[in-house]
């Protein structure tokens, strides 16, 4: 059996270069073969950084390369549908940047071609691989916080530079894409991917590049229960999470790609003593998490060489995608 997938990387995103290359290089089910831009200066200089055996001056050309078995795409957000449906029609499993798609019915599309071609495809949310959302949902599984009331998830970051491209509406930018998104996958997450009945949203909107710098989103469950999603382009850089139940809190502060040792508490047995909260117990768990985009790496290596199921599923990806569409 084969025991390393060769990977071709379509593009030279930050992301790529500062992340998931990175964390590909450190899994051992993973090889770099081929790195691709939109001319071969570029894809020569990510070659040379990174160690990839081959550098393609354009995407087809590496999506023609025989020896590529799965290729990564961070490509802007309006470009994922015809960069999957091109890798998919080429016989490529993709990893593909989050959002996967711009609305539900992209995604879907996506899934079709990509079973009709027969390769796997998953979007990539690195930070569900890592330990530390998963002892959350662990811990809340296990009843420490009973019955779950409320969701609350930031994702704020302060962006200077405007020619960035989260700040250009043709390619997909804004903070509904780029940040809410993650928010609503961790509340879906922790919630066991329920459907909203009800979503409302707010959002600041930038006159002059046309795209949402803010937003907030308040979802409301058949149960009851209740969300709260805040993601930003503009305020101080944040990552956040917290589960409200009827027995406690659990409060995560943070980052969402985050690595080394990381810590969340939750807390029990407070008693209302007038207007007073008082004999609060509050227990601090560790989590050590490795590099996110090297588990990831890893995890969808095995979907391909072992038939492990992708962690990010099908399912979830169109529950993300129908949630922000509704936001939107």
């Amino acid at each position: 059996m084969k025991k390393k997938v060769n990977w071709g990387v379509l593009g030279c995103a930050a992301i790529a270069r500062v992340r998931t290359i990175p964390g590909l290089l450190q899994a051992d089910n993973a090889h770099l073969l081929a790195v691709a831009s939109r001319g071969i200066k570029k894809a020569e200089g990510l070659r040379e950084q990174f160690g990839a055996d081959r550098a393609y001056g354009s995407y087809e050309e590496l999506l023609e390369d025989p020896d590529v078995d799965a290729v990564y795409i961070p490509l802007p957000n309006s470009l994922h549908c015809q960069w999957v449906e091109k890798a998919a029609r080429a016989k490529k499993h993709i990893l593909c940047e989050k959002p996967l798609a711009l609305n539900e019915a992209q995604a879907q599309h996506m899934f079709e071609v990509c079973e009709e071609e027969g390769v796997l495809l998953m979007e990539a949310f690195a930070y569900r691989h890592a330990p530390l959302i998963q002892k959350v949902k662990q811990v809340i599984d296990e009843g420490a916080v009973g019955k779950v009331k409320y969701v609350e998830s930031h994702l704020t970051d302060l962006l200077t530079d405007m020619g960035n491209i989260r700040m250009n509406k043709d390619l997909g930018g804004g903070s509904f894409y780029d940040m809410a998104c993650y928010n609503i996958s961790a509340i879906s997450y922790l919630l066991g991917f329920k459907e909203p009945a009800e979503v409302r949203a707010l959002a600041e909107m930038s006159p002059e590049y046309g795209v949402d710098v803010s937003n907030t989103a308040i979802l409301k469950y058949e149960d009851g229960t209740q969300a709260v999603s805040y993601s930003s382009l503009n305020s101080y850089p944040r990552g956040y999470y917290c589960v409200v139940g009827e027995k406690g809190r659990i409060e995560v502060p943070c980052n969402f790609n985050c690595r080394y040792v990381q810590k969340f508490t939750v807390t029990t047995g407070g008693i209302v003593d007038n207007v007073e909260i008082l004999e609060e117990k509050k227990t601090e768990y560790t989590v050590m998490c490795p590099d996110n985009y090297m588990l990831e790496i890893l995890q969808f290596g095995r979907c391909i060489l072992e038939g492990e199921a992708p962690l990010v599923s099908k399912k979830e990806t169109l529950l993300n995608a129908r949630i922000l569409d509704q936001m939107l």
